[in-house]
């Protein structure tokens, strides 16, 4: 039974999430009785397969292809605090953190806390369990929408196979671990659709709290919005459902407010400005620029690349206070030998200073959005192009991806509707950068998977909202994955240009579950509308 909108009570539809095909008799023949472990394996193919794909190609990129683990991002990446403070300042250095939300600085400093030798090898053994962990998510949620046993498995098989998953889990860096919680979200809010215990409203608004607190595209308020969604289901146990869930949210918001108290903002990102400048003030040419700054329009600062070096930027703002806390005097990060460090991403994007870049930044996008709409229409039109593109074209997977270029090409164009090769970016891409490829270089299939989930499910909630009787677990299942996606493909193209397509990662899995709930109710209703045979 399930509650519909209007609080009354529907047969529910969708078959038993759970692999619970019926265990076929013993035979009366004299032949022996099945071993106990049969019918709890032909009860869990579905995962069985899973895991067992997974580990065969696993092994297979890393004995055939030579795919390795990139540990490169612990001294190189932007969204990581120096190693060795992160190592031995972990608190401080977190406290005093406004480049980005915490959680995963905090997951690095713990693992490089781990003796020196089975650091690397842990950071690998976490990815390939968040691998594996995010194809049984994955199959699970299909499951749980009605998908049949081995058509789930499949869909689970063929996402977590493709290049653009295994080479970010072969990548040290936030990505994968969003998606992993993606999934767990939706699986945890349908657990708790379908049963209304508490404890899995809970477990649905911590992950969602993990996601804010790990990726600054996800704003607070898109945690507030699924808080909403689970109260919907909550009925008459909302205070207690509340009580449940409040522990993450006040997590989140109370980091606002140390934020606020510590930096003067309570974002959990000072870096808007910078993506703001790329997807406006940077789509000018250099020489309007520099016609702009003379003319007293722009800042200097809209001379130097987003993300340049620090030095880049001296006598263009304010001298650096000091502080006595390294996170924020230090403007390079160390140099390590284990990976070795390029000196090009030494930056610390963290320092006090980068807080007046931002700040410059930002006053030169608002005023090119009010004074020149269409170059930000122009950015906003490229980014929505390379959202489209592969996700593995990205220039930090470049070695990787070299050595599994043939299964890249084929997975490309016999999936994804790809119809040119290229190699992607090599390098990191400057603000200028033609990014625009053209058509031959979209994933169309992407994009048709795309506009009907979001289309699609649009008109699909919009005549469930209609009907009294419609079930609300429906409502608020399909609407978190249709709102998340939306927010998903908005929030990354209309404030950022450059890296749009390794955005799209996040949203992929939800698209997949949400285009699979619209199949399944239109089989549904197709099959209740038949005539009785």
């Amino acid at each position: 039974m399930r509650n519909s909108l209007d609080g009354s009570r529907t047969t529910a539809t969708a078959p038993p999430p759970e692999d619970c095909d019926d265990e076929r008799p013993e035979s009366d023949d004299g032949s022996p009785p099945r071993a106990p472990w049969d019918g709890w394996a032909r009860r869990h193919r579905g995962a069985l397969l899973v895991i067992v794909a997974f580990a065969l190609s696993r092994l297979a990129l890393a004995t055939v292809a030579g795919v390795r683990f990139d540990n490169r991002p612990l001294n190189d990446a932007a969204q990581l605090l120096d190693r060795g403070q992160l190592r031995d300042q972990l608190v401080e250095s977190l406290l005093n953190l406004h480049a980005q939300p915490p959680l995963f600085n905090l997951f690095v400093g713990l693992g490089l806390r781990a003796p020196s030798s089975p650091e690397t090898p842990l950071f690998h053994a976490l990815y390939l369990a968040a691998g594996l962990g995010l194809a049984l998510g994955l199959y699970a949620a299909l499951r749980r929408v009605g998908v049949p046993t081995l058509g789930a498995a499949a869909l689970a098989i063929l996402f977590s196979c493709s290049p653009g998953v295994f080479l970010y889990e072969s990548w040290l860096h936030y990505d994968h671990l969003v998606v992993l919680l993606l999934v767990a979200a939706v699986l945890a809010l349908q657990r708790y659709a379908s049963g209304r215990r508490p404890a899995q409203a809970a477990w649905f608004v911590a992950a969602v709290a993990a996601i804010v607190l790990t990726r600054s595209l996800f704003h607070p308020v898109w945690l507030a919005l699924s808080v909403v969604l689970v109260l919907l289901l909550a009925g008459h146990q909302r205070r207690r459902v509340l009580a449940f869930v409040s522990i993450p949210v006040l997590l989140v918001f109370g980091l606002q407010i140390q934020r606020l108290i510590t930096f003067g903002t309570p974002a959990l990102s000072s870096g808007l400005g910078v993506s703001l400048a790329k997807i406006t003030v940077f789509q000018l040419p250099p020489d309007e620029r520099q016609a702009m700054v003379a003319r007293g329009e722009l800042s200097p600062l809209a001379l130097v690349e987003p993300l340049s070096p620090a030095s880049s930027y001296q006598g263009l703002v304010p001298p650096l206070r000091r502080s006595g806390v390294p996170v924020l005097d230090e403007e390079e990060k160390g140099t390590y030998e284990n990976p070795p460090t390029n000196d090009l991403f030494r930056v610390n994007m963290n320092a006090q200073s980068f807080l007046e870049i931002s700040d410059a930044y930002l006053r030169d996008s608002l005023h090119v959005l009010r004074a020149y709409p269409g170059v930000y229409l122009q950015g906003v039109t490229t980014a929505i192009e390379l959202f489209f593109r592969p996700t593995s074209d990205f220039f930090t997977l470049a070695e990787n991806r070299a050595r599994v270029a043939p299964v890249e090409r084929f997975y490309n164009r016999a999936l994804l509707g790809v119809v040119a090769g290229g190699a992607g970016e090599v390098a990191i891409p400057a603000g200028r950068t033609n990014y625009r490829l053209g058509p031959a270089r979209t994933a169309w299939t992407v994009v048709v998977a795309y506009v009907t989930a979001v289309v699609g499910g649009a008109v699909f909630l919009l005549r469930l909202l209609l009907r009294r009787r419609a079930a609300v677990e429906v409502v608020v299942v399909c609407g978190f994955l249709w709102f998340t996606t939306v927010y998903i493909f908005l929030v990354s193209n209309l404030l950022e240009v450059g890296e749009n397509n390794r955005f799209r990662l996040y949203s992929d899995p939800l698209v997949l579950v949400l285009l699979a709930t619209l199949a399944m109710e239109w089989r549904r209703a197709r099959a209740r509308g038949k005539p009785p045979s």
